[in-house]
């Protein structure tokens, strides 16, 4: 590319570049927008660094995420770090000494590159020439944030060639976001080179902090899953539960009213906690939704233009039906062929909007029943249905959060999978922990009944069954524990 035009957008980026960081790093009223949890753990990244503490996988780390859960957000938090510092935190504190060791930091939008039709290889070789800099025997400490890197189409050997030159040293740190996809597209090279920390739609703790200014309990939420999800019997459930009941009650005293049904329809969502007016939120949602059809989907695999109009649609008959079967989305879609349904909802899955919990059959094995398929976040749901549930459907906004406690904490500490019981009567979902033991599970809004985890308990060798959604917290025969849904929300 011309040398005079990356020149030009260069010293174009860098005269925005300001501006733009203030719109993302403040409110409408000048004050700091809250960060979110995982802002704690890149401040210990960004500490090791600073001291040169690094492993060699931290040295590039990847941020897949689906749209509209703050990604640009947060890595032009990263980028003015200093504003989100408090002096009296001990690790804030080290930061802050520590602070002069930078020498320089960088944000780019990798798809102004593609707008331009700028690569990343080229513009990085203009970058070191202009700067003076040599990225293999780099002697400055550099931040270099990348936004929406999977615009580049070499952006994972160019990631995996840059790791291997600055083997030799620590002295760059490479933070750079981009779709859920991100995953499988990533070479088993570049696999090896970085970590990866998907950012997903935020809980009902998240949600209280930038929405209410309303911290949680500390370490409340990991000791309710340690309980919930680790203890030997359901009596040690209970027990465990019992002994935190009253904390629990006094948090949700205090909060506004309404803030639950207010979180279902709109929390996943950062930027819905901004906006008053919840037609525009809706849409706000909707426009996620289009965007990750349009710009993302399509780049996951090639369908023809009549097949990707029917994605929309496949999206609102999932929300508004409990459990489906391929042949009734075959006739309602009027998709003929079920390799092509089959694709378009693996590539939803891929993209990060919905989950696939596989089922199971009478006799719990395996079997080619159609999947369970929920949504990554409750938000989705509640907008692609206008905050209009029917008879029966309103529950499976809980089955959402749970598939987003499945996929953001469970998976990666406690369990190795999640189905669901095909058979009339089943639980909504057996849990199988890391040690191959199961949990049955019933979630649903005044849930009192336990008939669903007992059947499925018959079939299953399970450690307890657990039904969130009741009234209070009671142990039934000593295997099943019923947990009011505020201990849900705060896990």
């Amino acid at each position: 590319m011309n040398e005079i035009k990356l020149d030009d957008f260069y010293k174009n980026w860098l005269k925005i570049l300001p501006q733009l960081n203030d719109g993302y790093v403040y409110t409408d009223d000048k004050n700091l927008k809250p960060t979110r949890h995982i802002f704690s753990y890149f401040k210990k990244i960004f500490n090791d660094f600073l001291n040169n503490n690094l492993n060699e996988f931290e040295k590039i780390i990847l941020l897949p995420g689906i749209r509209g859960v703050g990604k640009t957000t947060f890595l032009m938090q990263i980028l003015k770090i200093e504003k989100f510092l408090n002096p009296a935190e001990p690790l804030d504190a080290k930061i802050i000494q520590n602070f002069n060791k930078l020498d320089y930091r960088f944000y780019f939008d990798i798809s102004k590159f593609h707008f331009e039709q700028i690569t990343l290889k080229e513009f990085f070789k203009f970058f070191e020439k202009v700067n003076n800099l040599n990225f293999v025997g780099l002697d400055k400490k550099i931040l270099l944030l990348l936004d929406e890197v999977h615009f580049d189409m070499q952006w994972n050997l160019f990631l995996k060639i840059l790791f291997d030159g600055i083997k030799g040293h620590k002295n760059l740190l490479i933070i750079a976001t981009g779709s859920s996809a991100i995953n499988i597209k990533m070479s088993a090279d570049l696999m090896r080179r970085a970590t990866v920390i998907e950012l997903f739609p935020m809980k009902f703790n998240e949600y209280l902090i930038l929405k209410n200014n309303v911290c949680p309990i500390k370490n409340l939420s990991e000791n309710l899953k340690e309980i919930i999800f680790n203890s030997k019997d359901a009596k040690k459930v209970f027990a465990g539960l019992k002994n935190k009941e009253s904390e629990v009650n006094k948090f949700f005293i205090n909060l506004p009213a309404g803030c639950e049904d207010e979180f279902f329809k709109n929390g996943g969502f950062p930027f819905a906690v901004e906006l008053r007016n919840q037609i525009e939120i809706v849409e706000r949602i909707k426009n996620v939704i289009n965007g990750i059809i349009t710009k993302d989907i399509i780049t996951l695999r090639k369908f023809k233009t009549e097949t990707v109009s029917k994605i929309y649609d496949l999206l609102y008959i999932l929300a508004n039906s409990d459990l489906i079967s391929y042949d009734k989305l075959q006739k309602s879609l009027h998709i003929e062929n079920i390799r092509t349904l089959s694709a378009l909802l693996d590539v939803l899955v891929l993209s990060g909007i919905i989950v696939k919990v596989k089922s199971y059959g009478q006799t719990y094995g395996t079997t080619r029943k159609t999947p369970k398929y929920l949504f990554i976040t409750p938000s989705l749901r509640s907008a692609i249905l206008d905050n209009n549930f029917p008879s029966g459907i309103e529950g499976k906004k809980l089955e959402d959060y749970f598939a987003l406690i499945f996929e953001k904490d469970l998976k990666k500490f406690f369990a190795y999978d999640l189905r669901y019981d095909f058979a009339a009567g089943g639980a909504d979902f057996t849990l199988t922990l890391k040690d191959r033991s199961n949990i049955v599970i019933e979630v649903g809004f005044n849930k009192e009944e336990t008939e669903q985890v007992e059947n499925t308990m018959r079939k299953v060798k399970s450690r307890y069954g657990l039904v969130f959604g009741s009234s209070g917290l009671k142990l039934v025969n000593d295997s099943i524990v019923k947990i009011p849904l505020k201990f849900l929300l705060l896990m």
